[in-house]
């Protein structure tokens, strides 16, 4: 029975998990399999060649088949971590293929030229408790039909992650932080908030003023402010409107507020700057 799941399903070399202090090192070694490497506590240096890598607790590390590797725990307190081997066992290279794009996350190893991968792992993510609940199953049963399909049930959640994390790198966030500002020119004489605009592209508040900042050098709810002022002045100069009217054309909740920022941008409040650019046309 086994021996059939492996055709189709990764073959599980080793799972283990290790607690050891700083004075634990292990020295260079290859194996013909993958290899994860998560940490749960601590931190490790981990080398991959000559590259050095340093893993804090939550990171996770993925290293292809016949790599040159060694690592030791560099905290000062314990490391807890755990260490997977598995490779795929296929009828043909065909199938070994065919496997590949099944387990999304081991085409894009094949497709990166590192030989590792790592990112790091939220404590209450699918990826952590899967780990967790693979170790106890291992622990039970080594040969068991569920630690398999658990395993398997690791890969899709890994493949999403790094699905996510490719796409986030290869996005052009110069386009997004544009289509912000575009939406604020637009908007600004509307009741804006910037959650409400992120929710519009779909992310995060905090994502979207760090994207707009590191584009523009601003942060958006900055720019929004200030461009309500640029057509403040623009009306105070150009037209007879009502300074309460004006406010409210350029999206403040109150003729207060609309002073208090005016005077805060420019020196002077409303009135004031009428008048100074009215005695400038004189």
């Amino acid at each position: 029975m086994i021996e059939s799941i492996n055709k189709i399903l990764p073959v599980i070399v080793k799972t283990l998990e290790r607690v050891h202090d700083n004075s634990w090192k292990m020295d260079y070694n290859v194996h013909d399999s993958y290899e994860l490497i998560f940490v749960k506590k601590g931190n490790i240096d981990f080398w991959v060649e000559s590259e050095k890598i340093e893993l804090k607790a939550g990171d996770l590390l993925i290293i292809k088949p016949f790599t040159k590797h060694k690592f030791e725990v560099a905290s000062s307190s314990k490391a807890e971590f755990v260490v997977m081997g598995f490779y795929l066992k296929p009828e043909s290279k065909a199938k070994v293929d065919e496997l590949k794009e099944i387990y999304g996350f081991l085409k894009v190893l094949e497709e990166i030229t590192n030989r590792f991968y790592f990112f790091h792992v939220r404590k209450r993510s699918s990826i952590f408790f899967c780990l967790e609940s693979i170790l106890h199953e291992a622990k039970e049963n080594k040969n068991s039909i569920l630690l398999y399909i658990k395993c398997l049930e690791l890969f899709i959640y890994i493949t999403r992650e790094i699905d996510s994390l490719e796409m986030i790198k290869n996005y052009d966030y110069s386009l997004i932080a544009k289509h912000i500002k575009e939406y604020i020119d637009n908007n600004y004489m509307e009741d804006i908030k910037m959650g409400d605009v992120a929710k519009r592209f779909f992310m995060s508040e905090s994502s979207l003023s760090r994207i707009f900042k590191n584009h523009f050098g601003v942060l958006p709810k900055e720019y929004l402010l200030s461009k309500r002022i640029e057509k403040a002045k623009e009306y105070l100069s150009i037209s007879n409107l009502k300074i309460s009217n004006i406010a409210m054309m350029c999206g403040f909740s109150s003729l207060q507020r609309f002073n208090d920022i005016f005077k805060k941008y420019t020196g002077l409040s409303p009135t004031q700057y009428r008048k100074l650019i009215l005695q400038d046309f004189e």
